[in-house]
């Protein structure tokens, strides 16, 4: 067998990549289509609050999002419990600025994990909201939940989540970085991740079925990782399900450091951490 591995510099096989692991990971968690939601807050027709979300398998990603007061943050969040509740584990949210972390608290959510040194120097807050219970707020906005981004509503979250980086000297640029595995022309597996801040996170790892057990899993991670300590990076993360991988990982030395249970529904999925 004569795998070549190439770089993929403008992720020509992602689709494939991302078809691959889809269909492995429906033969254990079933269809999973992933969906939007966006809430915005109006107060006097003026957008005091925003929030992309993503239902990915069943617990809701928190993505873009801005707020000028705790009040719009949790007129935000109601409407999102209120349009979950029963069809969802809860939301998920990161962040590792202090008073986002206890305006969030005042939300409803808890602490799941904290992650030391992502970025370094920093702690960065997982929690979550499994209860989605509506608290009380003493003002009347107007709430629009809609599938689709507003054109320009989204315009101004944007903006405003720049000016909120900018403030925090939070760095959201991306470096993405993809590896493919080719028998001849065949594509058999590969690996993508993206370089942040500090670190590499590897998102999508898959080979396929009839190629596994010959490491060109192993050949994949030991490329991408490489690829990352050569730009400065050591710090490495990763997330994996029950079904998935996790023994393979801490073979390489990931040490899974926070579990979100039901998720997907009946397994646990892993945040694991390498420091090389």
């Amino acid at each position: 067998m004569n795998i070549n591995y190439i770089k993929d510099h403008k992720l020509e096989y992602r689709t494939d990549l991302i078809k691959g692991l889809t269909s492995y990971n429906k033969a254990f968690a079933g269809d999973s289509p992933s969906t939007t939601s966006n809430v915005y807050v109006l107060d006097d027709k003026k957008l005091v609050g925003g929030c992309h979300t993503q239902l990915i398998w069943n617990w809701v990603n928190v993505q873009s999002l801005f707020y000028n007061n705790k009040k719009a943050l949790i007129a935000i969040m109601n409407e999102l419990y209120q349009f979950y509740k029963g069809k969802a584990e809860g939301i998920i949210v990161e962040s590792y600025i202090k008073h986002r972390i206890e305006d969030f608290k005042l939300a409803g959510f808890k602490v799941l994990g904290v992650l030391v040194d992502k970025p370094i120097g920093f702690e960065s807050h997982i929690m979550t909201n499994t209860n989605m219970t509506v608290i009380p707020v003493n003002h009347t906005y107007c709430i629009e939940i809609i599938k689709e981004k507003h054109e320009n509503y989204t315009k101004i979250v944007d903006e405003e989540v720049k000016i909120y980086n900018k403030k925090f000297k939070i760095n959201e640029a991306k470096t993405e970085i993809q590896y493919v595995a080719l028998d001849k022309e065949r594509f058999v597996g590969g690996v993508y991740g993206y370089i942040m801040q500090d670190y590499l996170y590897v998102s999508t790892l898959w080979v396929d079925e009839a190629y596994r057990c010959n490491d060109i899993a192993t050949k994949l991670m030991d490329i991408i990782e490489a690829d990352a300590i050569e730009k400065g990076y050591k710090n490495f993360y990763l997330g994996t399900c029950t079904f998935q991988a996790k023994g393979f990982y801490e073979k390489r030395g990931y040490k899974a450091v926070m579990i979100t249970s039901n998720c997907p529904k009946g397994y646990d999925d892993y945040m694991m951490v390498k420091k090389s």
